[in-house]
């Protein structure tokens, strides 16, 4: 099986990259490697060739078929080279940011959230007393679209064996009052809305602090974690489609047996 190694050069769809790093057992992240001088690029003496910062990419390890050997060694960069590549990646991305975010409240927000993710991925892991049904604010950040962003309270569904992660229900700030289903508004009607489509995984890091009502941690009753419950049940697990599908299947077996029945009665009569 092909072996993915950090600086080494590789052949996909006819072309050589250079791998930088991986992203999962199967991506990587690489850069194009040119034979000849491009706009942009950076000449790289170890291996004779060039490369563009700003093409940096992903890559599937499927479409990835071969190391490239010169003289029965794979072809590498150096460490030096390596580490020089890194900073001016760095640097460029920083400047994609800065050049293409406005100076206006979504803008702002967008670099705000790039410094507030850095620091919640470099904060160290503290032992907190959470406990599954109370509310917390979460840092969910800025996400893409309509994805739920920004601090919201949410319910502490469950948890990892090591509290590392969480699985949480973000809250509305009041009562929706509507008819989806999948919507449930708590029996405390200060604490809003569960909206269970957005039932979520993740890092302990991102909890900020409790959801405090009236100066106590706010947490859902027993009345609200069974409701809660059963809707999970229905929108992930269709548990009471396949009740209804089961029924159907009972009656429609009652009216074969039944017209089986009536069929042999008749002969008996006749």
């Amino acid at each position: 099986m092909l072996k993915i190694n950090w600086k080494q050069i590789y052949e996909i769809n006819n072309k050589w990259i250079l791998i930088l790093y991986d992203i999962s057992k199967n991506h990587y992240v690489g850069l194009p490697v040119y034979v000849e001088e491009q706009e942009n690029s950076i000449f790289l003496k170890s291996i004779n060739k060039y490369i563009v910062l700003d093409e940096i990419t992903d890559y599937n390890f499927s479409n990835i078929k071969k190391c490239i050997y010169i003289k029965g060694k794979p072809l590498k960069i150096t460490n030096a080279e390596f580490n020089s590549i890194l900073l001016k990646s760095k640097i460029s991305f920083l400047n994609y940011v800065k050049n293409n975010t406005d100076n206006t409240p979504d803008g702002i927000s967008y670099n705000k959230w790039c410094r507030d993710k850095l620091n919640l991925m470099q904060k160290e892991s503290e032992e907190q007393n959470l406990k599954t049904g109370a509310i917390c604010w979460i840092d969910l950040g800025y996400n893409i679209g309509n994805e739920l962003r920004k601090l919201r309270p949410a319910i502490l569904w469950r948890s990892s064996s090591n509290k590392k992660m969480w699985t949480v229900i973000p809250l509305t700030s009041k009562h929706q009052n509507d008819n989806y289903y999948f919507h449930y508004d708590l029996s405390d009607q200060s604490l809003g809305t569960a909206r269970i489509e957005n039932l979520i995984n993740i890092s302990s890091k991102r909890i900020r602090e409790p959801y405090f009502v009236k100066n106590k941690i706010a947490t859902i009753t027993k009345k609200d974690n069974d409701a809660i419950l059963k809707i999970i049940k229905k929108y992930y697990a269709f548990e009471s489609i396949e009740e209804q599908s089961n029924t159907k299947l009972i009656s429609k077996s009652h009216k074969k047996i039944s017209k089986k029945y009536k069929k042999s009665s008749e002969k008996v009569l006749t």
